[in-house]
């Protein structure tokens, strides 16, 4: 939501560009009380971005075991359309944080596009045709940010040289974005 703010702010002069990120690359069953205590850790970087909605854990839902279905399901999104894509992201967004949905189960990431207006079958379908290659450009956008040295999201690379880890306000993210293109105009 704060990057959509600074690109409403530059318009065509910044490119956002989403890249996977694996916080769990091997699925990792995660005991649901263990998991649930995780999450009361939201509310912090959720107190930056208050267009969002971050809950606790609840429910019967079983956490999510790892990252590679739901960020290959992003990617099938982005095949699709800008439009898909970021309909898709904020609906998968709104899943995890909000809903507690499992979203390392298909199923799951399937219905995440259709209530995100995506067509269920073409994406699916999709996600089947392309998966070894939508795979692959997960682990290559998860290999390239390891290489960045970047450890966690969010993290946002300006310029392909600047990295700032972590939620920070979009005030930060202006303010960066400034500082490289004075040094590029200078």
């Amino acid at each position: 939501m704060r990057l959509a703010d600074i690109e409403a702010h530059y318009g065509e002069q910044v490119r956002v560009e989403w890249r996977a990120f694996l916080l769990r690359p091997e699925p990792e069953p995660r005991p649901l009380d263990k998991f649930t205590e995780y999450t009361k850790k939201w509310t912090t970087p959720g107190g930056l971005e208050p267009r969002a909605v971050f809950n606790t854990w609840s429910g019967d839902h079983a956490p999510p075991s790892h990252s590679i279905p739901s960020a290959v399901a992003g990617k099938v999104a982005a095949t699709l359309s800008e439009a898909e894509f970021r309909a898709y992201k904020d609906a998968l967004f709104a899943a995890y944080f909000t809903e507690n949905r499992t979203i390392s189960e298909r199923e799951v990431l399937l219905d995440v596009a259709a209530e995100a207006g995506l067509d269920r079958e073409r994406f699916e379908r999709t996600w089947r045709e392309n998966e070894d290659e939508l795979v692959h450009a997960v682990w290559l956008d998860y290999r390239l940010a390891v290489q960045s040295n970047i450890t966690g999201v969010p993290a946002v690379v300006i310029d392909r040289t600047w990295l700032i880890p972590g939620a920070v306000d979009t005030a930060e993210y202006v303010a960066a974005i400034d500082r490289v293109r004075k040094l590029h105009s200078a």
